[in-house]
C-alpha cells in the first residue's frame, strides 16, 4: 500500500530521471549537480551543497493540505504478475509425472475424461505424496513414486494453480507536495524549474511502487528570493498527488471451471472446461 513516503520517493525519482536522463553517473541536463532529498533540508547540508556550486531539490509534503477522495471502490485493483508454478505435471500417454519443487498453496489439477481432480499442496508434501493423493481421487488410477498411471483414460489435461497476491482498493486520498528548488544562481534555478515542469507535465499519471497509478496535478508556483544575500535562490513547485490505498489479499489462479446447463427436460448437467 502506498503512503506519503512512497509518494515522496516517487516524485524524487521522477525529478532525478528528468534532471539526469542518462543516469546519475552522467552530467545533469542543467549542467550543474543537483541533489534530491525527501523532507526539509538541514541548513548546514544545504549551505555546503550550494557553496560547491550545486543545487538541491527538497520534496516536502505540505501539512494540512490532504483530502479524502475515496470513490469507485474496487474499480482500480492493482494487477500483479502471476508467478510461474514451482510444481510441474507432465503427460506421457496414459501416465502423468509429478515433478518440480514443493510450494504450499499451489494446487495440482488433472482433468481426466473431462472431469477435474485437484489436490492442494501441503507443507510436508513430496512429489510422491502428491502423486498418491491425486491417484486416490481418480477412478482407475494408481501411483508408483511420482508417476500416476490412469487406466481407461482417453483425454488427460493438467494444470497447476498458483497463489497470487492481489490488491483491493479501500480508499483514495490527495496530498499536496512541494518541490523546493534551492539553487546558487537565478539561471540555475530557472533551468531546473523548466526541466521539472516539462517532465511533470508529460506525466499526469505516475506509477507507484504498489503497481497502482497516481494522478499528478499542478497546483502553483511560489518564488522566494529572501535569501539572495546568502546566495540562495529558491522556487517552490506545488503538485497535488491523488493515490490509492490498498489492502492485499491472496487468491489462486483458476485451472478449470464448470458450466451448469438445465435442458428443457431432464436434470441439470455440469460441463467442466
Amino acid at each position: 500500500m502506498a503512503d506519503l513516503s512512497d509518494v515522496q520517493n516517487t516524485l524524487g525519482a521522477l525529478a532525478g530521471a528528468a534532471l539526469y536522463p542518462s543516469g546519475p553517473s552522467s552530467p545533469s541536463a542543467v549542467n550543474i549537480g543537483v541533489v534530491i532529498r525527501s523532507g526539509w533540508p538541514v541548513p548546514e547540508q544545504l549551505k555546503a551543497i550550494l557553496a560547491d556550486g550545486n543545487a538541491m531539490i527538497s520534496v516536502y509534503q505540505m501539512s494540512g493540505m490532504g483530502q479524502n477522495t475515496t470513490r469507485f471502490l474496487g474499480d482500480d485493483d492493482a494487477q500483479t504478475a502471476v508467478p510461474v508454478a514451482d510444481l510441474t505435471l507432465g503427460i506421457y500417454g496414459y501416465r502423468v509425472t509429478v515433478g518440480g519443487r514443493i510450494n504450499p498453496g499451489e494446487a495440482a489439477t488433472l482433468t481426466v475424461n473431462y472431469q477435474p481432480y485437484s489436490y492442494q499442496v501441503a507443507e510436508n508434501d513430496t512429489v510422491n505424496t502428491i502423486a498418491a493423493a491425486l491417484a486416490a481421487l481418480i477412478p482407475g488410477a494408481s501411483a508408483s513414486g511420482y508417476v500416476i498411471t490412469i487406466n481407461g483414460a482417453f483425454d488427460i489435461k493438467c494444470a497447476v494453480s498458483v497463489p497470487v497476491v492481489t490488491q483491493q482498493e479501500i480508499g483514495r486520498q490527495t496530498q499536496v507536495f512541494m518541490l523546493v528548488i534551492w539553487a546558487p544562481s537565478p539561471a540555475a534555478r530557472d533551468a531546473i524549474c523548466k526541466t521539472l515542469e516539462l517532465a511533470f507535465k508529460l506525466q499526469p499519471r505516475i506509477p507507484m511502487p504498489d503497481n497502482t497509478w497516481a494522478r499528478l496535478i499542478y497546483r502553483g508556483t511560489i518564488e522566494q528570493d529572501g535569501n539572495e544575500k546568502q546566495g540562495i535562490y529558491r522556487r517552490n513547485l506545488l503538485y497535488e498527488v491523488e493515490y490509492v490505498l490498498l489492502s492485499p489479499t491472496t487468491s489462486n489462479t483458476v485451472t478449470n471451471f464448470g458450466v451448469t446447463t438445465t435442458p428443457t427436460s431432464g436434470s441439470p448437467r455440469t460441463t467442466n472446461i
